[in-house]
């Protein structure tokens, strides 16, 4: 330890510029990974509130939940305590024309009843309680909203944490008050169904054999990579990251062995001075951690700070999960590099090292 903590202190530079290698490496994979968790999790944020196995939609649909039409003929039987009516939809809030929600029109008594992060539950048609994103662009407690192409005014009695649907902020609303925002909003009034509904969302077992020959069900799972985008987008990120890690990783391994290498004549002399290859080949595993494990912190750190900063600008979240095999991952790859440098090390003629 201590020979490892001296040769660091008297070559500050050597040292450094390696360090500093490692915490740019570091900072790009944690940013990345975060950022691409981020947005796939943009997706979904909304459906991983209900806790549901799976969902009823119309065969000819294409597995699109916003080209699906349920009436109340095909679904009347197969609701319950499990299962639960949703209608879903696209608008642009009357605040902010650059900012699109989608709409979902629930049974506030249902599990699809979203648990609010502040104010209450929706109680009427003209309230709506919304995603707590919409918050940065104006939008407070007690405030009437408007959408875009709609004549109806909807007041905001509550905030859903972080409420998101295909990246869009998600507006709670009835289902008679989402029927009525949909065909408003699509210049169809007169088209307007009130038993409509896009799906039905399931908990529980399977309900495919409950299903007339107009709808069919599967697994939440299913649904989520049949969004667009959802399944290129996820495939995409998780291969870039994934060659990312990769090659970061085995660059810092041939980064500890060349530093290693570089020192062969200063162990050659020690070894002739009477020190053991093990206590060298020690000296260089606590130089190998404490380069890697300092350099992944600090690089970690700034991934963290870059989030905060830009938090709500981009669809930036942490994984704990993610974030430990990345890092597990990089101190393995620098103590390969480390145990490669100490075969190296103990193989050293003192007499050839001198020269």
């Amino acid at each position: 330890m201590f020979l490892a903590i001296n040769e660091m202190v008297h070559e500050k530079s050597r040292f450094a510029l390696i360090a500093v290698v490692i915490v740019l490496v570091s900072y790009l994979v944690f940013f990345l990974t975060a950022l691409a968790y981020g947005l796939a999790s943009s997706y979904t944020r909304a459906l991983d509130k209900w806790d549901a196995s799976g969902v009823i939609l119309s065969k000819n649909a294409n597995n699109n939940i916003g080209r699906s039409l349920l009436f109340e003929n095909d679904y009347r039987d197969l609701l319950g305590e499990d299962t639960a009516a949703l209608g879903v939809g696209t608008a642009t809030v009357g605040a902010d024309a650059s900012d699109d929600v989608a709409l979902f029109g629930i049974d506030p008594d249902s599990f699809l009843g979203p648990e609010v992060s502040s104010g209450r539950a929706l109680a009427s048609q003209s309230e709506v309680v919304v995603s707590d994103e919409l918050e940065r662009i104006g939008v407070r407690l007690g405030d009437a909203i408007t959408l875009q192409g709609a004549d109806s005014q909807y007041t905001v009695v509550g905030f859903v944490d972080k409420a998101t649907f295909q990246t869009a902020p998600v507006i709670y609303m009835t289902l008679d008050a989402w029927r009525a925002a949909a065909s408003e909003v699509s210049g169809m009034s007169a088209m307007r169904d009130d038993t409509t509904i896009s799906a039905i969302i399931t908990r529980g077992e399977e309900r495919g054999s409950y299903v007339s020959n107009r709808m069919s069900w599967q697994t939440m799972k299913d649904f989520t990579f049949a969004l667009p985008g959802y399944r290129a987008q996820v495939l995409t990120f998780s291969l870039m990251i994934g060659f990312l890690i990769g090659i970061a990783a085995f660059v810092l391994a041939i980064f500890i062995y060349i530093l290693t290498m570089q020192k062969k004549s200063i162990f050659g002399v020690l070894k002739a001075e009477g020190v053991s290859s093990g206590f060298i080949g020690w000296s260089v595993m606590v130089q190998v951690l404490l380069l890697s494990s300092g350099g992944l912190i600090v690089g970690l750190a700034l991934a963290l700070l870059t989030g905060s900063l830009l938090a709500g600008r981009v669809p930036f979240a942490v994984n704990a999960l993610f974030f430990s095999g990345i890092t597990m991952l990089f101190l393995g790859c620098a103590a390969f590099g480390g145990i490669a440098s100490v075969r190296s090390v103990v193989k050293i003629n003192p007499v050839e090292a001198i020269g």
